[in-house]
């Protein structure tokens, strides 16, 4: 520690700037490095946009539902670091489905809803932030029934439906960004600490920006992506929706909504088998 009786022991120089004396340098950087690289890799930890991903090619559809005037079909279901992901650690779902207008006038689709496997109706959200709040409500309550969520758990039931999808490189852009990041922190710890300064609160700041800067990178892709409804579907057109969800576990239903000149309808896929398990722990099931 400093010892502010011995003024020479300070090192105190013309410009009055303190210094740690060496052996208290030597004494604390590796604490200080270990601690600012861990406050720069937690950011790097979060969700983000993946650089490399790579778009999803579906050949047969997971589920499919129709009544005299609609078709309505589940192709995918993007979930987290699951394939035809955008996004590193996702905290949500992303529904694509395609919707057939059967009928000789125009429809309107004004909103869909996922049914959970505790029967719940989880409706979609517009951002990141809403998502991911969603899904830990998911997780509280699946928790209180004795259910372990798991986000991206059981996607194999989605493959054996008969979904082909490509890889998504994953890791190369999660290297890329935590060396990067790692190593500028690292070195500035060490400088910062043979310096005499500690740089808990640059560091701090820095993750604070980063994360930031990614969150908002996500939310503006969410909004780009997300379709908005209500959505109309002339006579005889076929329309795709991309819709993003919070978790929900192994779901046993989409319900398709829409208007028509006589009214409301509401068509139900039955995605019980081929999302089956999705996000649930398998000891659970």
């Amino acid at each position: 520690m400093l010892d502010k009786a011995d003024p020479g022991r300070l090192g105190i120089n013309s410009q009055s700037v303190w210094h740690w004396p060496r052996e208290d340098v030597m004494k604390y950087s590796t604490i200080i490095t270990t601690v600012v690289t861990a406050l720069i890799l937690s950011a790097c930890g979060g969700t983000k946009v993946l650089k490399n991903s790579q778009p999803l090619q579906a050949t047969e559809s997971l589920a499919a539902a129709s009544d005299q005037r609609v078709t309505a079909i589940l192709d995918w279901v993007i979930v987290r670091d699951g394939p035809g992901t955008w996004a590193k650690n996702a905290d949500w779902d992303e529904y694509l489905l395609r919707v057939s207008n059967l009928s000789d006038q125009p429809i309107q689709i004004t909103g869909l809803i996922v049914i959970d496997s505790l029967d719940t109706r989880i409706e979609p959200e517009p951002g990141r932030k809403q998502l991911v709040k969603g899904s830990k409500q998911t997780a509280r309550r699946y928790k209180d029934s004795g259910i372990k969520v798991k986000a991206g758990r059981g996607t194999g039931t989605m493959l054996v439906a008969g979904a082909a999808v490509t890889a998504v490189g994953v890791g190369a852009a999660t290297a890329a960004v935590v060396g990067g990041l790692g190593g500028v922190g690292t070195a500035g710890a060490g400088a910062g600490a043979a310096g005499g300064l500690l740089l808990l609160g640059p560091a701090l700041v820095v993750g604070g920006i980063v994360r930031g800067v990614r969150n908002s990178a996500v939310n503006k892709e969410i909004v780009q992506r997300q379709t908005q409804l209500p959505l109309q579907v002339s006579a005889g057109e076929q329309l795709t929706l991309d819709i993003f969800f919070p978790l929900a576990p192994s779901p046993r239903m989409v319900e398709v909504i829409y208007t028509d000149a006589n009214g409301e309808h509401r068509l139900g896929i039955d995605t019980s088998a081929a999302l089956h398990g999705l996000h649930m722990d398998a000891s659970k099931e």
